[in-house]
């Protein structure tokens, strides 16, 4: 008993199955949507009989109005020499056609047409539904019935005679088809001469080929060549040509059918993502396309930002273009990356995810990196710095890990970063899933402002240092470290005086400096010179100027130049003490001669002594003495040229010249050196260009002129007594 039951049930189902590809291989109803004029006459009513599979059938083509969402369509066949009927009830939802046949089986699901949609070329076009039906079956030579019904009102009625042959196929156009890869075109050579509608599409089934671009009407007289510009090169992109009229035969050509395709970026391009759950479905624009993608995560670092950086160890697994994702953290910026024949896509499916189960935020420090976490349950984080190079960021320094507890409090993983470093990042994944935020800090203002700080810090340090070194060289420049300096004139000249004198005050007044001279003591009864007399004065003050280290300087002239030949002559006389202890008050002329050439004898015992001369200097006037020539044995004596070596004879008198590795000092005493011989030079320029009416007349006049103005010519008349210089650095007592 059992047997039999099941053997009933397997002829059931094969009767149902039987019934079922009949009705699939015959009964296929398409929709389309297309654009007539607004006075078309709807509804139109069209039957023909036609030979599918050997067998004779009548087919359905009824062009009405779109169906409205609560309208139901019902297409009643009547034969009624055979007592048959058929009825198809078929209702809208979106652009699918759900429909069903009296003649199938009611308890099963109903069929599913999708709406070929067309666009309008003009507004004043009205859309028209195409509904064509293959086929009611019905035999040769009997008469059959049709009508058309909406909400139980009769739209169209007509009778149709089943023909013994059937119709022959109606006539498409033909036309030859080129493909250029590289431009993406068609060129359409055309091999008929009627009128010709073209129009691209795309072949998603055996059926149905969704329009891209209607081209229009040609003349293939007037045009035999046309070419079609397609948006993606892809295996399913066709051209549909047919003959001007209402619901006539198409002729659907696919070109890139049977082609190998290496471009890849055109697949990804016209492709999309699909998010089913924890299934990722890639769907390109070919359903029969047979691309195998890699696909991976990445982080889009930012919204705005095309580029996503890439996940280490993140390609997801799957088949038949379905990929899981159940254990990938699905934050919004966590992206896929489809890669096909060196060509990439990015997708981001998990922006409408919403709220993540954790978040982050990054707080910087100054040698650090601090990241904030927070999580809806328990999970282990671990973070890392990279280093951005170009659309990828590379792993650098070490792994940090950390367990975080789910609820409302924050936790702190700190990352260690390095001082002087640019383009780094930092990377933070939860380890039980795929894929790792990147969190790329705007470290440049920081750095910047480190920077500055510390340069900042270095030019006060600097400020400061220098400020020390300033106040010490000008305590140098200005104080008693100051080497003394003992000038002697070489000729009793007014205007050679003059400039003596005013070098000397210039020194003194300006620089501070012990300068020592002796037509400052003249004209002071108490002075060392008036109670030592001139050669005394003067061996005592070379040595007291030697001992400190100073210098004494002879102010050389071309009376100098005379007067030294002279004493050469007279070297091997020497001067009697009594002579030099009878003078108590010279005057002026008589002052300048002694004392020169006591300068000479101590000039030329310390060239041939073991120093060699130092501790002396000769200095000449630029503007007096241009005739002065210094004898041979002198010219090892530094000799300096006023005013153009005032800078140089300053920084020789400064006890800061002095000493190995003070460089510092050294560079900031020859600056300010130059800096108070800027100050010296105007006044020493303005005594050189005060000219003596004296020196305008000829010797011999010049000297009887000096006998009867004598005490006007003398130094005295031109120096003014410093007598706290001399009083402050008395000369020391020769031993008699």
């Amino acid at each position: 008993m059992f047997s039999v039951a099941r053997l009933l049930l397997l002829l059931l189902l094969l009767e149902i199955s039987m019934s079922l590809r009949k009705i699939s291989r015959h009964n296929a109803l398409k929709v389309r949507q297309e654009w007539s004029d607004v006075d078309a006459d709807l509804p139109q009513l069209q039957l023909q009989t036609v030979l599918l599979d050997q067998e004779v059938c009548v087919r359905v083509r009824l062009s009405i109005r779109p169906l409205l969402s609560n309208e139901t369509l019902e297409i009643v066949f009547i034969n009624p020499e055979m007592g048959k009927s058929d009825t198809l009830i078929m209702r809208r939802k979106n652009t699918l056609l759900l429909w069903n046949s009296s003649a199938g089986d009611p308890f099963f699901q109903p069929y599913r047409t999708k709406l070929q949609m067309n666009e309008a070329s003009a507004v004043s076009q009205q859309a028209v539904w195409i509904l064509r039906y293959n086929c009611f079956s019905a035999p040769s030579g009997s008469v059959v019935s049709v009508s058309a019904h909406s909400n139980d009102q009769t739209l169209i009625t007509a009778s149709h005679t089943v023909q013994h042959t059937a119709k022959r196929e109606e006539p498409v156009p033909e036309a030859r088809i080129t493909v250029d890869e590289q431009e993406k075109r068609f060129s359409l050579l055309m091999k008929t001469q009627q009128n010709t509608k073209i129009s691209l599409c795309y072949k998603h089934s055996s059926a149905e080929c969704v329009e891209i671009k209607h081209h229009g009407q040609v003349d293939p007289q007037e045009r035999p060549t046309v070419n079609l510009s397609f948006p993606h090169l892809v295996p399913c992109v066709c051209v549909q040509l047919w003959f001007d009229g209402v619901d006539v035969k198409r002729k659907t050509e696919c070109p890139l059918k049977d082609r190998i395709l290496s471009r890849g970026g055109d697949v990804l391009s016209s492709s999309t993502v699909e998010l089913y759950g924890s299934v990722l479905h890639w769907k390109p624009l070919c359903p029969s396309d047979q691309s195998d993608p890699s696909v991976s995560l990445c982080w889009r670092i930012n919204v705005q930002d095309p580029h996503c950086v890439p996940a280490p160890n993140s390609t997801l697994q799957g088949s038949n273009l379905e990929y899981d994702v159940s254990a990938v953290d699905k934050h919004p910026q966590m992206c896929v990356q489809v890669s096909l024949n060196s060509s990439e896509r990015i997708f981001c499916p998990f922006q409408s995810e919403g709220r993540s189960e954790w978040s982050v935020k990054l707080v910087s420090g100054s040698l650090h990196l601090h990241l904030r976490l927070k999580t809806d349950t328990d999970a282990n984080f671990s973070a890392q710095l990279c280093q951005r190079d170009g659309d990828v960021c590379v792993s650098t320094g070490p792994v940090v890990s950390r367990t975080v507890t789910g609820g409302a409090v924050e936790s702190d993983i700190s990352v260690s970063l390095p001082f002087l470093s640019s383009g780094l990042c930092v990377q933070v994944w939860r380890v039980d899933l795929h894929g790792r935020r990147i969190i790329c800090p705007d470290l440049v203002h920081r750095r910047w402002g480190l920077l500055l700080g510390s340069a900042v810090v270095l030019l006060l340090l600097l400020f400061c240092v220098t400020l020390h070194l300033l106040d010490r060289s000008r305590s140098v420049l200005r104080g008693s470290e100051r080497r003394p300096l003992l000038l002697v004139c070489s000729s009793s000249d007014a205007q050679h005086v003059s400039a003596v004198c005013s070098l000397a005050s210039g020194l003194q007044g300006e620089l501070c400096m012990d300068v020592r001279l002796a037509q400052w003591g003249q004209c002071c009864p108490q002075s060392s010179l008036a109670q030592l007399g001139p050669v005394p004065w003067l061996y005592g003050q070379t040595q007291s100027v030697q001992r400190a280290g100073g210098l004494v300087l002879i102010a050389w002239s071309p009376e100098a130049q005379q007067e030294y030949h002279r004493w050469r002559r007279n070297a091997a006389e020497e001067e009697k003490p009594a002579e030099a202890s009878s003078i108590t008050a010279p005057e002026a002329s008589s002052i300048t001669a002694p004392v020169f050439r006591a300068a000479l004898s101590c000039l030329w015992t310390g060239i041939h002594s073991d120093a060699r001369g130092r501790g002396f200097g000769l200095v000449c006037f630029q503007t007096l003495d241009n005739n002065s020539c210094i004898p041979k044995p002198l010219r090892c004596v530094p000799k300096f040229c006023l005013p153009k070596d005032l800078p140089s004879l300053i920084h020789q008198l400064s006890a800061a010249g002095d000493g190995a590795g003070r460089c510092w000092t050294r560079l900031l005493s020859k600056v300010l050196s130059f800096s108070a011989s800027r100050k010296l030079a105007p006044r020493l320029e303005a005594a050189l260009s005060v000219r003596d009416p004296l020196i305008l007349q000829t010797p011999q006049k010049r000297a009887n002129t000096r006998g009867k103005h004598r005490r006007r010519s003398r130094a005295g008349s031109v120096c003014s007594c410093q007598k706290q210089s001399s009083e402050s650095n008395p000369a020391p007592h020769l031993p008699s």
